[in-house]
């Protein structure tokens, strides 16, 4: 490779070519190979929940909620006194 001259041989190639050598466990972690095959279900289930995001759908997570009642009722005092010694 000379200065800014890409090796047309490896241009567009994010790995040197291994042809003969089995990939490297983070290479096939990495790879659209190593990655698993989404399934229709999945992709039901991944457009109704992008719909539900954007189209206003009440969130139903109670989290909020529940922290609410733990500090008011359960521990008031929780992070409002000094650190106990």
């Amino acid at each position: 490779m000379t200065h800014g001259h890409p090796d047309p041989r490896t241009a567009g190639k994010t790995t040197a070519s291994r042809e003969h050598e089995p990939a490297l466990p983070h290479e096939q972690d990495e790879s659209s190979r190593g990655q698993a095959s989404t399934t229709p279900q999945q992709k039901e289930l991944g457009r109704q929940a992008y719909g539900n995001a954007t189209d206003g759908t009440r969130d139903t997570d109670t989290g909020p909620l529940v922290d609410q009642v733990y500090n008011d009722k359960l521990a008031p005092d929780r992070g409002r006194s000094s650190p106990r010694e």
